[in-house]
């Protein structure tokens, strides 16, 4: 079981405790991007060398855009070395440091890429990875110097490759950096000392980031919303799961460029198959704002997406193809503008492992949010 099914299983259960229906509200819609866009991302995500060879045929797929694997070694990469561990984007809160000289070969496959309908292209960032972040803890001045060094070198390359910004998934694969009472066990010092903290540190790395692209989207995977669903099984915030994220994420937003945005891509959505599931998620980023300590700023630069898992129909045939197209048009609609589309068994980059009609559902979908 992957860690993404094992996140998402966990979640959908802590939803059906959270009982919308019995707390009727008026969802106020944010004010929407000038257009729906949909992205792809997942184990079978285009590399640069990909995009170079294939950017015509990445066109002709139904997608505004794609998470594209950035190699730390090209070379290595074309003679198999694929795991995370020669992925950029799972070294960036490391101990290394990069600079966009180090990457020169395979920006030049990015830039050879002419977009015609692509869009909304992002690099991929994993922030609480073992392979990486492993060690790292919220008072280390030296290795946040080169966390902010990396996404400055990140943000260069999205900006001087014409993508639309970051990627981030803040999931914990085997190192809590986001859980108080994992971080506590390194340096013991209050719950507060350390939201101040990540909160100084977010804003350090969106400085870094906007330094590069002042206009940066960053895509979160899910954002304040995942300890709000811990604290809905009545924990405190201290207790639960994610709990300096909110201080982070705060930080990122208080540095953040007024045109740059944050959207919650909102995981928990990978399973929705009705509309009203799809509202009640666009609530549920609203109501998040009070784990911000800075909700203005929150109201005015988060912004709600949604994920969806094609292939999580492997577990028990979840979505039909009329299923999956509802749920896609359902979550562009209700959207303030991304929804994005997580596969692990099959690929879109060539097409492989799905049937034909998923991808014309995907399709149908996209074209009936952009009349």
């Amino acid at each position: 079981m992957s860690a993404k099914f094992t996140l998402a299983f966990v979640l959908f259960g802590v939803v059906g405790l959270y009982q919308y229906a019995q707390q009727p509200t008026t969802v106020v819609f944010a004010a929407e991007l000038k257009a729906k866009k949909l992205i792809s991302f997942g184990w079978g995500s285009p590399d640069t060398q990909y995009v170079r060879e294939h950017w015509q045929q990445i066109e002709e797929m139904p997608f505004d855009g794609a998470g594209i694997v950035m190699p730390v070694d090209r070379q290595a990469w074309q003679q198999g070395q694929r795991r995370t561990g020669n992925q950029l984007g799972w070294q960036i809160m490391g101990k290394k440091a990069f600079h966009p000289e180090d990457f020169r070969v395979a920006t030049e496959d990015l830039k050879a890429a002419k977009w015609r309908k692509v869009t909304d292209n992002f690099l991929p960032v994993f922030l609480s990875a073992a392979q990486s972040t492993i060690g790292l803890n919220w008072f280390d001045d030296e290795r946040w110097r080169i966390v902010e060094n990396n996404f400055r070198t990140l943000a260069r390359i999205a900006s001087d490759t014409g993508h639309k910004g970051l990627m981030l998934d803040p999931e914990h694969y085997s190192y809590n950096l986001f859980n108080y009472r994992d971080q506590h066990r390194q340096l013991d010092r209050p719950f507060e000392v350390y939201t101040q903290k990540a909160r100084e540190r977010g804003r350090a790395v969106m400085a870094a980031i906007a330094a590069a692209m002042p206009k940066a989207v960053l895509l979160s995977l899910y954002g304040y919303t995942i300890p709000l669903l811990y604290l809905k099984s009545s924990q405190s915030l201290p207790e639960t799961q994610y709990n300096l994220l909110p201080a982070f994420y705060d930080g990122l937003l208080e540095a953040m460029p007024s045109e740059a945005m944050l959207v919650d891509g909102y995981e928990q959505a990978y399973a929705f198959k009705q509309h009203r599931q799809f509202t009640e998620g666009y609530e549920h980023i609203q109501e998040a704002a009070k784990l911000s300590a800075v909700p203005e700023h929150y109201r005015r630069k988060v912004k709600a997406g949604f994920g969806l898992w094609v292939d999580y129909r492997k577990q028990a045939n979840y979505f039909t193809p009329e299923e999956f197209q509802r749920a896609v048009t359902s979550a562009l609609k209700v959207s303030d503008g991304y929804v994005w589309i997580w596969s692990e068994t099959v690929g879109f980059f060539p097409p492989s492992k799905i049937e034909p009609s998923y991808i014309k559902a995907l399709a149908a979908a996209r074209d009936d949010t952009s009349r």
